[in-house]
C-alpha cells in the first residue's frame, strides 16, 4: 500500500530544536508532500496485508530451516540488525499477544535506522568549515541533509564549525575553485563524497556541496524527486553508507536546464535536486545556491530588448532615481519591440546599430544587477550576458550584411551564411564586452543551418544551436530524408553537418556549444510526441559526436499537456547529469519513474510508450515536434489496428493505481489514447457501422472526462472541446478541424 504523508510544511513543529529564525528562513523549502512506498509492514512477513499467527508460523519455519516459507526480510527485521533470528520471532509474539505493537519497533517511520560504516547516525554531527555563514552553499547542503535525516528517521544531528564534537563527523569540505587544486578539478558543479574511518566527507566548490547531498539522499536514504511538489520515499528498516564508499562526479555538461522544473517554490525539491544549474531562477542566483550558469537577462531573443533600451531616453530627474528605476524608465520610453519579436532582425554590420544594441545590453544588465538579487560573478565566467537575435529568420539583407552572408563570387569573397552573419555580430560584441568586463562571456543563438566558410566563434561566446529538422528519426540516421521528408523539406543531415562544424569550431577556440531541445508539441494537447526514446539517442549523439557542452530542454509544463511531459523532462535531467548512462539504464530509470508516477501498472505503461513510438515510426515520414500536427506524427492505420491493445494496457494500469493523482494521470493518458484512436477508427467503427455501440461508449467516456477535468485542447482558444457530443463527425475534425498538413492524410 502506498500512502501519502502529510505535507512537510505541516511538520514544522518538529523544528523545536532549531531557532525560529532558521525555521522561517527555510520554510519555503518545506512545501512538499512525501509519498511513502509502504512496500512492507513490520511483522507481515508473508505479505498478506495482515500481522497474525501465520507470520509467526513463517518465522518459526525459517528458524527451523524449513523450505517453502519465503519471508520479506524487511518485515521480519524487528530489531533492525539486518538479520533474522530468534529475537525477531520473540518480538512478533509480543505483538500478537498484545504486549507490544509493530509501531513500538518503528514501523511508522519511512527509515527506521540510518548508519554510516555501520555506526548509528545518532553518533554523528555535521562539521562545517570555520567562518561558514548561511550564505555559503555548504550551509545550504548541511540544512538539506539535516532536514531529510530528521524527517525520515526522527534523529536531529548537531552542527559544529571547524572541529568535531562527537565520535564521528559528516564533514563539509568547501573548496575554492580558484585557490585549491582539487577545487579547480571539480569546477563549479563537481562533487565528491567518501566514507573514511567511519566519517563521511563531502567535497564541492559552488553547487557541488548541494549536489553531493542530493546524491546521498537519493542513493542512501531512498528518496526520489519526481515532482516539484511531491517527493517519493522507499520505506526501509536499515540503510547504510558503507565504509570505503567513494563517489566523484564531474559533470560533462556545463549547462543543464529543463524548462518544466524551474518553479521557485519547488527549486530545492526538484530543480536543484536534479542537479540542474541554468537560467530563469533569478531569485536563486546567489552564492548560497552556488549561483546559476546562464544569461543574466532576456535569455534568447535579447536584441529586441536591447534595441528598446538603447533607443530609450533617461528621464530628466534621473539623478534622483535609483539605478533600477532609471533604466526601467529608459526601457519604457524606447521603441517597443514586443510586436516585432517574430519579424524584426537588426542590421548586423551597421556601426550605429551595433552601438545602440551594445549600449542597450550594458544598460539592461546594469538594471538587472541593481535589482539586488543578481550577483553576476563575471570574473568566474558563471553568468553570461545574452546577445541573441530575435525569434525569426528574417535576417538583414543590406549590402554589407549580404556581403558576409552571401559573399561575392566576382570578387572572390566566399559566403559565410546567415549563421556566420550572426556569429560575426556576436564576436564583435564579445570583443567590446571584454573592455568593460574582462572575462565576461556572451550568449547567442543561431537558427540557420548553413556552414560558414571561415568564421569561428570568439572564445568568450556560448553559442546555442536551436533544434533539429526531424524529430522522428534519430540523429545520425543517414537515410532520414528518404523516409518521407518533413513538410518544409528540412532534414537532419544538414543539421548534423552544421552541428559538427560548430562543435569543432568551439573546441578549437575555447567557445561553448549548447543545444536547444524541442521535445514537445506545444499546441495539440491531446497528442503526445511519439518519440520518447529519441531523447536518449539524440542527447547522446549531441554530446558524444558534436561536442555539445550544454543542453536546454524546452518542455511543456506539467498539466499543459496530458501525455508524458513530466516523464520526458525527468528522463532528460537524469541523462544530463549521468551522461554515460546506457540505454538499458535509461529504461530502468524510466520504469521507476512510471511506477512512482502512475502506479503498479508501470510495465503496461512502458509497453504503451513502445507502441506509441511504433505508431510514430509507422507514419513513414519526418516530422518536427513543435510544428507538425497529429496526422503528421502518427500512423492512423497503426492506431486503428492496435487500439484495443493500447487501451487495454491503460485499463490494466488504471486497475493497479493506488493514489488519486495516479488515477487522474492515467485518465489523461486514456483521453489522449481515445482521441487519437477514435479519430483513426471513426469511419470503420461508426460510419461503416462496424462497431457503433463501442464507438459511442468510448467517445462518451472520453468527452465526459474532457469536461470533468476541464481539459484544454489547444495552446490558445483557436480550438476547443466541443460543447456537445457529436458521434457523426470525426473527433479530429471536431476539435482541430484538420489533423494533418500532408496531402491524402485523413482526417
Amino acid at each position: 500500500m502506498i500512502k501519502k504523508l502529510m505535507s512537510l510544511a505541516l511538520a514544522l513543529c518538529m523544528l523545536a530544536a532549531s531557532s525560529l529564525a532558521v525555521a522561517a528562513e527555510y520554510e519555503i523549502y518545506l512545501y512538499q508532500d512525501f509519498v511513502c512506498d509502504d512496500s512492507f509492514s513490520l511483522g507481515d512477513v508473508n505479505d498478506d496485508k495482515s500481522v497474525d499467527a501465520k507470520d509467526a508460523l513463517f518465522m518459526t519455519a525459517n528458524i527451523k530451516g524449513l523450505e517453502g516459507y519465503e519471508m520479506n526480510p524487511d518485515a521480519s527485521d524487528f530489531n533492525a540488525d539486518c538479520e533474522f533470528d530468534a529475537k525477531d520471532l520473540y518480538y512478533i509474539k509480543l505483538c500478537l499477544s498484545g504486549a507490544a505493537s509493530p509501531e513500538d519497533y518503528g514501523d511508522g517511520k519511512m527509515l527506521y535506522k540510518l548508519t554510516i560504516a555501520g555506526n548509528d547516525i545518532s553518533r554523528y554531527s555535521f562539521v562545517l568549515p570555520e567562518g561558514t555563514t548561511d550564505e555559503d552553499n555548504a550551509y545550504i547542503a548541511y540544512r538539506l541533509l539535516f532536514k531529510y535525516i530528521r524527517y525520515l528517521t526522527g534523529v536531529e544531528i548537531p552542527v559544529s564549525y571547524g572541529s568535531c564534537e562527537t565520535e564521528y563527523a559528516i564533514r563539509f569540505n568547501s573548496l575554492s575553485y580558484e585557490d585549491d587544486e582539487y577545487g579547480r578539478t571539480l569546477g563549479y558543479d563537481g562533487m565528491k563524497y567518501e566514507v573514511v574511518d567511519g566519517n563521511l566527507n563531502i567535497y564541492g566548490t559552488l553547487r557541488g556541496n548541494m549536489y553531493a547531498v542530493y546524491e546521498i539522499i537519493e542513493n542512501y536514504l531512498g528518496v526520489r524527486f519526481f515532482s516539484d511538489s511531491e517527493t517519493f520515499v522507499y520505506k526501509a528498516r536499515v540503510r547504510d553508507i558503507p565504509e570505503g564508499t567513494s563517489v566523484e562526479i564531474i559533470p560533462k555538461l556545463t549547462v543543464r536546464f529543463t524548462k518544466q522544473t524551474y518553479a521557485i517554490d519547488g527549486a530545492l525539491n526538484h530543480y536543484f535536486a536534479h542537479k540542474l544549474n541554468g537560467y530563469y531562477l533569478y531569485s536563486y542566483n546567489e552564492k548560497r545556491f552556488g549561483y546559476l550558469t546562464g544569461d543574466m537577462y532576456g535569455n534568447a531573443h535579447s536584441l529586441g530588448y536591447y534595441w528598446q533600451m538603447g533607443t530609450g531616453t533617461m528621464p530628466e530627474n534621473a539623478e534622483e532615481m535609483s539605478l533600477a528605476d532609471r533604466y526601467a524608465a529608459k526601457m519604457a520610453s524606447g521603441e517597443n519591440m514586443d510586436s516585432q519579436q517574430y519579424s524584426w532582425q537588426p542590421c548586423a554590420t551597421d556601426d550605429e546599430v551595433f552601438k545602440i544594441l551594445f549600449e542597450g545590453m550594458i544598460d539592461c544588465n546594469r538594471m538587472v544587477m541593481s535589482w539586488g538579487h543578481i550577483d553576476p560573478k563575471i570574473e568566474e565566467g558563471i553568468t553570461l550576458f545574452s546577445f541573441s537575435i530575435c525569434d525569426n529568420q528574417n535576417y538583414h539583407t543590406c549590402r554589407n550584411c549580404n556581403l558576409i552572408s552571401q559573399g561575392n563570387e566576382k570578387r572572390g569573397i566566399p559566403g559565410e551564411g546567415y549563421s556566420g552573419l550572426c556569429v560575426n555580430l556576436y564576436n564583435r560584441a564579445c570583443i567590446e564586452a571584454q573592455k568593460l568586463y574582462p572575462g565576461v562571456r556572451l550568449y547567442g543563438i543561431i537558427y540557420a543551418k548553413d556552414i560558414p566558410y571561415s568564421i569561428l566563434p570568439h572564445e568568450n561566446l556560448a553559442l546555442q544551436y536551436c533544434g533539429v529538422s526531424c524529430d522522428n528519426h534519430i540523429l545520425g540516421m543517414e537515410d532520414c530524408y528518404e523516409k518521407g521528408g518533413q513538410l518544409n523539406n528540412m532534414r537532419n543531415d544538414s543539421d548534423l553537418a552544421a552541428l559538427k562544424y560548430w562543435g569543432d569550431a568551439c573546441k578549437k577556440t575555447g567557445a561553448e556549444l549548447w543545444f536547444w531541445i524541442y521535445p514537445v508539441n506545444y499546441h495539440y494537447l491531446f497528442m503526445d510526441t511519439p518519440n520518447i526514446p529519441n531523447l536518449y539517442f539524440n542527447s547522446k549523439y549531441l554530446m558524444d559526436e558534436c561536442n555539445v557542452t550544454g543542453l536546454y530542454y524546452e518542455g511543456n509544463y506539467e498539466g499543459s499537456g496530458y501525455g508524458f511531459e513530466a516523464l520526458k523532462a525527468y528522463m532528460v535531467t537524469q541523462l544530463m547529469w549521468d551522461t554515460e548512462m546506457t540505454y538499458d539504464e535509461w529504461n530502468t530509470e524510466m520504469k521507476e519513474f512510471l511506477y512512482i508516477y502512475y502506479g503498479g501498472g508501470y510495465e503496461e505503461i512502458f509497453k504503451y510508450i513502445q507502441m506509441q513510438t511504433e505508431a510514430g515510426d509507422k507514419c513513414g515520414t519526418c516530422f518536427v515536434n513543435n510544428f507538425d500536427r497529429p496526422g503528421d506524427m502518427y500512423s492512423y492505420d497503426y492506431l486503428g489496428e492496435n487500439y484495443e491493445e493500447m487501451r487495454g494496457l491503460l485499463e490494466s494500469a488504471l486497475e493497479k493505481a493506488e493514489r488519486p493523482e495516479q488515477v487522474e494521470r492515467l485518465e489523461y493518458l486514456m483521453v489522449c489514447c481515445d482521441f487519437m484512436a477514435l479519430s483513426a477508427v471513426h469511419t470503420d467503427w461508426y460510419v461503416n457501422a462496424a462497431n457503433v455501440e463501442l464507438y459511442k461508449e468510448r467517445y462518451t467516456w472520453m468527452y465526459n472526462k474532457m469536461v470533468e477535468y476541464d481539459m484544454t485542447a489547444f495552446s490558445s482558444d483557436m480550438y476547443n472541446v466541443p460543447e456537445t457530443c457529436n458521434f457523426e463527425e470525426n473527433p479530429m475534425i471536431q476539435i482541430y478541424q484538420d489533423g494533418s498538413r500532408r496531402d491524402g492524410i485523413y482526417p
